[in-house]
């Protein structure tokens, strides 16, 4: 696997962190035809950011770089887009998996890959404005719905109003710890890939030298049983349900509901589960390129999707 690169430094994310997202970039470039790989590094290089043009790698970083660089012009946009609030057991409302009732503010990756999908197709939608946007929504957010806490939430009741933990964002890890606290669930299963047991302190620590450690490690095919072929409900449902009997049953509660403890044998799986997500995602991100950038004919365009309600704005 070749060296991975982008073109800023990298930066805290709320999905798969940046490196993350650049392997499971990198796993799709190698399966690409030359057709969809051509095309791909011609629409890349259509995003500007911090004075520079991104590569074939690097955009799948562009939905995370949006939240921060205020040069661009879809600054602060599309926050909701990058994970769906499925819930893990039958107290929470079910989310929309097709669009119509959102927009560019309140949506989920589901609804949004939908629409991104119909853009790399020839289409138009009412929020995505070019083949270059869609196409790096695409190489981003095929890889957010294979984390499992992108398609899932716990929902509880707490002084009689129904609540959630926003995808384990409110669901503190006591033995993983930053200078300003404990990190968040959430965050734990972003870097997952690269998590470990320190078994001097009890701590998880998290693997930076990523590149180095885990191209070769990763097993070169998937799940010999899992398909490729873009299907995001069913891509959300299989991440939602590891979440469901594995991220969530699995902890160790440590005081009370907002805090848990990983254990040994739980950080381990998590890694095991995560790098196989990650693998499986490059993968399935490189069938829907070839079908879509790579097709041998140009295809028709398919119809759009409606607009939803208008955003408001306070």
């Amino acid at each position: 696997m070749k060296s991975l690169r982008r073109i800023a430094p990298a930066m805290p994310a709320p999905a798969w962190d940046n490196g993350g997202h650049l392997l499971i970039a990198d796993v799709a470039s190698q399966r690409l035809n030359p057709a969809a790989k051509a095309e791909l590094q011609r629409l890349a290089a259509q995003l500007p950011h911090s004075g520079q043009s991104y590569d074939f790698i690097g955009i799948a970083c562009w939905m995370d770089d949006i939240k921060s660089d205020k040069a661009v012009p879809d600054y602060g946009m599309f926050k909701s887009w990058h994970y769906i609030d499925i819930p893990i057991d039958a107290r929470g409302p079910m989310p929309s998996f097709e669009p119509g009732d959102d927009n560019d503010e309140h949506g989920n990756v589901v609804q949004a890959l939908k629409r991104a999908v119909v853009v790399l197709k020839g289409g138009t939608d009412p929020y995505i404005k070019d083949k270059a946007t869609a196409c790096a929504m695409v190489m981003h957010l095929v890889g957010d719905i294979h984390q499992p806490l992108h398609c899932a939430t716990k929902y509880f009741f707490s002084h009689d109003k129904l609540r959630n933990d926003k995808g384990g964002n409110d669901e503190f890890v006591v033995n993983a710890n930053e200078p300003g606290g404990p990190l968040n669930l959430h965050f734990f299963w972003d870097a997952a890939y690269r998590a470990s047991f320190d078994q001097t302190t009890g701590n998880v620590i998290f693997e930076h030298r990523w590149e180095d450690s885990f191209r070769d490690a990763l097993p070169y095919n998937p799940d010999p049983k899992a398909s490729f072929e873009p299907d995001f409900d069913a891509w959300a449902k299989e991440s939602n349900a590891i979440a469901r009997d594995f991220v969530y049953r699995d902890l160790t509660e440590a005081g009370d509901k907002k805090h848990c403890r990983l254990s040994s044998a739980y950080i381990e799986k998590a890694r095991t589960i995560s790098q196989r997500q990650l693998l499986l995602a490059g993968w399935r991100l490189a069938t829907l390129l070839n079908e879509t950038l790579g097709a041998p004919r140009p295809l028709p365009p398919p119809p759009s999707y409606p607009a939803g309600p208008p955003a408001i704005h306070y």
